[in-house]
């Protein structure tokens, strides 16, 4: 039987167990499955009146879940600092090697 199945079972027989909602949604995300829990969720939002709320605050979390793992995911680009850093140090030595190479030529 599929894990996700077997969570959800678990969910169905104790709707009011917050763990058993939890620990549904920590099978999915260890899946990468995320988005059949908002499957199963929006099934229960629609069709059963009884338990709406309840669907709905696990919807509101699977939500910010999903949006917390996608910024978790993000690149940021790297900064124009650096860059402009790394140009000045280069520059600096390329000053330093030229007033060397001119001594030496003063010198000799």
């Amino acid at each position: 039987m599929d894990p996700i199945d077997e969570a959800w079972a678990r969910v169905e027989a104790e709707w009011g167990n917050a763990e058993a909602h939890r620990r549904f949604v920590a099978v999915c995300v260890s899946l990468d499955r995320l988005s059949e829990a908002g499957k199963r969720y929006r099934q229960v939002r629609e069709y059963d009146p009884s338990r709406r709320e309840e669907a709905s605050k696990q919807i509101d979390r699977l939500i910010a879940l999903a949006t917390q793992q996608l910024e978790d995911t993000r690149v940021t680009p790297a900064t124009v600092e650096h860059k402009r850093t790394l140009q000045w140090v280069a520059f600096a030595m390329m000053l330093g090697l030229m007033g060397v190479g001119a001594w030496l030529m003063m010198r000799g």
